[in-house]
């Protein structure tokens, strides 16, 4: 029977992305590849030199092999290129899961309540009319009128979303989920790359995570979650008012203009058009065909000088090492960094 120390182990494993004979070969063949099955199945229990030298091969402290594994995500949302790899994706999920089980124990430690700001519920979707409906009451219960969202992680963390930057190939595309019967829901975007590719990623979970789509059939759930991004990050009185309600031609340059400000692409912002009828459907293919042979699939003009990062973890993690409400040590495990690093980064100055 599996028992804690097996679960840990194996996760571990996923998140390094090794399997079970490339993780015996890190151990310099102290363990063997049927050893460490025996192990995660809780066949067998480790020695203090195997745990040493499966920690070191892991990048993992002791005690992580001896955390409870209480938290699974439930509604696993995960977008991906079909070039990503099973290994991968798998290292991805784990690496969620393990992110939210840090956050809600740290969240418990400095008792924080996990309370999730769900500005709609139960909103069922079944139609374009109802997308910008759900966009336009989350903007106006989160206060945001119809200004740009200047920071959408910022604003997610703060209404209780768990965000994870995870570094990762430009195959995965994002994940999103709750922590199983606690209704706490985590979202995982690529740590570094586009920032605007980042938010709309962002605002596309989220519809995953808000939004019931069961009247639709699920080959239309991505497209409509599509659909949800582009109005939430911009609202269709700004659009109307920006391109007007009947457009022959668009230039670049107002493309450009949106992006800069409203902090999505020029491709959304098109797709959004034709959506909402302000350009036809001819119009928007020679837009696409354009894109293509200008290059702009793969890198698109126009800035955006917005910045879209996590902090939140890390900040409630260094804030309770500064109290001495964790050790130091506690505090590195949490975000996973060598003890020294961890002191630089706390550095206290008052």
């Amino acid at each position: 029977m599996v028992n804690d120390f097996g679960q840990r182990l194996r996760s571990a494993r996923k998140m390094a992305g090794m399997s079970m004979e490339a993780l015996a070969q890190a151990t310099g063949a102290l363990i063997s590849k049927q050893a460490i099955g025996k192990y995660e199945k809780g066949q067998i229990k480790p020695s203090s030199e195997v745990l040493l030298a499966l920690a070191k091969a892991l990048n993992v402290k002791i005690d992580y092999f001896f955390r409870s594994s209480r938290l699974e995500i439930t509604n696993l949302a995960f977008r991906k290129k079909s070039k990503l790899s099973r290994k991968e994706e798998e290292r991805i999920k784990y690496q969620a899961v393990d992110f939210l089980q840090k956050y809600v124990e740290l969240e418990d430690i400095l008792g924080l309540p996990h309370t999730l700001d769900n500005p709609i519920t139960h909103c069922v979707i079944a139609s374009q009319a109802d997308i910008e409906k759900a966009a336009a009451e989350i903007r106006q219960h989160w206060n945001l009128g119809n200004a740009p969202i200047q920071q959408l992680t910022e604003l997610l963390e703060d209404k209780g979303f768990k965000l994870l930057e995870v570094e990762a190939g430009s195959d995965f595309v994002g994940l999103s989920g709750y922590a199983e019967g606690m209704k706490i829901p985590v979202i995982a975007v690529f740590k570094d790359g586009d920032c605007v590719r980042k938010r709309f990623t962002l605002a596309h979970e989220l519809a995953h995570l808000l939004l019931d789509f069961s009247p639709c059939e699920h080959d239309h759930h991505e497209k409509l979650c599509h659909a949800f991004a582009g109005a939430l990050l911009l609202p269709e009185k700004v659009i109307r008012e920006e391109l007007g309600d009947k457009r022959q031609n668009v230039t670049e340059w107002e493309l450009k203009k949106l992006k800069g400000i409203y902090g999505i692409s020029m491709q959304a912002i098109m797709a959004r058009a034709r959506t909402l009828g302000l350009i036809s459907e001819q119009s928007y293919k020679i837009f696409c065909i354009n894109v293509r042979q200008l290059g702009w699939h793969r890198d698109e003009p126009g800035e955006y000088s917005g910045m879209e990062k996590a902090n939140r973890f890390k900040q409630l993690v260094i804030h309770a090492a500064a109290e001495e409400v964790i050790s130091y040590s506690k505090g590195a495990e949490l975000l996973n960094l060598p003890l020294a690093d961890f002191e630089r980064e706390v550095h206290i100055v008052s």
